[in-house]
């Protein structure tokens, strides 16, 4: 987040990500919505036509596209679906290995690829072997673990040198799309992706099952992250105010990443005060990346549960155990790889494409 918002300015950056956040609500709202109308008109056909287990199937982008504007227009909706969340998880795999490498509690010594592929595994295996019920309670767990350290986050923030001077840098027009590169680059992408998560909104669907609470569901759980993002960017550009001689815009691959400065500041200002800071942002950072990764996971098998339904006539459930292996290891080796093989740098850049492809 400060590497995006610190070129931008708080104030720009407050304007874009409100905007960017009503975008998407009214989209996933919309797009539950439809989900709903689809599932209502699934029930009556199959009351009339006495088919009772046709009420058991699964809805994604897919099938709901598919449709309402035919099968090419499914296909290709379902391959950008699977591309965004491929996108996601590359980059939130790739920067819990920098994160694993960095911290190395056990001073092992343990290479960032290797530190993704334990990772990844585990979250995996997780997610293959564990009840949905076990790994929804995981995920409350690590939200509220999230929420917790981010609140410390705040609170140490207070004491470790924050000024409101840091605010004072502002550039609207990082928030238009840039001709020909230039010292401010598009920061909306950015803002997308930190956002994003209109693909979950079919598993939201269906778990919940009820359109009221999947609207509440919606509207508080992105409120949640567009705080945090607010108040994050707040904190980080006060106490490490933008520098742009440390930004070589020259070059089309830099990023500007102040959180190392920030964590030198911090730790020379605050002492004891900034290590807890610096603990408390890994703990945030990594708790954000699980429930990232595994909401992926988990958005990825249900859409293609539902190609497959759709495709092959399988239900929910039926599915044999070779089939699940094969559904989960798609779902994860692909980013893996990706992430293992790309540099420290390459969370950053499949961020940003995440959120720009949807806007081309």
């Amino acid at each position: 987040m400060p590497a995006a918002t610190a070129p931008c300015g708080f104030f720009p950056s407050a304007l874009g990500l409100v905007g960017v956040w009503t975008y998407l609500l009214g989209c996933s709202l919309s797009f539950a919505n439809a989900i709903f109308l689809m599932k209502k008109n699934r029930i009556i056909v199959t009351t009339h036509d006495d088919k009772s287990d046709s009420d058991d199937d699964i809805i994604s982008i897919f099938s709901l596209v598919r449709k309402c504007f035919g099968n090419t227009a499914g296909v290709l909706t379902g391959l950008l679906f699977l591309l965004l969340i491929k996108a996601t998880l590359v980059a939130q795999l790739s920067k819990v290995g920098v994160l694993l490498e960095e911290i190395d509690i056990l001073n092992l010594g343990l290479h960032r690829g290797l530190c993704t592929i334990l990772f990844s595994s585990i979250v995996a295996t997780t997610c293959l072997v564990g009840k949905q019920r076990s790994i929804e309670r995981i995920n409350d767990v690590l939200t509220s673990t999230m929420l917790l350290s981010f609140a410390s986050v705040v609170a140490l923030a207070s004491r470790s040198g924050w000024s409101l001077d840091g605010l004072n840098h502002i550039n609207y027009k990082s928030l238009s799309p840039s001709v020909g590169g230039g010292e401010s680059s598009w920061v909306v992408p950015i803002f997308i992706q930190l956002l994003l998560y209109n693909e979950v909104v079919p598993l939201i669907s269906d778990r919940l099952g009820d359109e009221k609470k999947v609207r509440r569901a919606i509207l508080f759980g992105s409120s949640v992250p567009l705080l945090m993002c607010l108040i994050w960017t707040c904190i980080a550009l006060g106490i490490v105010p933008y520098d742009p001689s440390l930004f070589d815009c020259r070059s089309s691959n830099a990023i500007y990443d102040p959180l190392s400065r920030l964590g030198e500041r911090v730790l020379t200002k605050g002492g004891s005060i900034g290590k807890s800071f610096l603990a408390s942002v890994n703990i945030m950072a990594g708790s954000a990346i699980c429930t990232t990764v595994f909401g992926s996971i988990l958005a990825t098998i249900q859409y293609l549960d539902d190609v497959i339904a759709n495709s092959f006539g399988a239900r929910r459930g039926r599915n044999n155990r070779i089939s699940k292996i094969a559904k989960h290891a798609f779902a994860m080796i692909p980013s893996v790889c990706i992430a293992v093989l790309g540099s420290k740098e390459l969370y950053y850049h499949a961020t940003a494409f995440a959120g720009e492809f949807p806007c081309k």
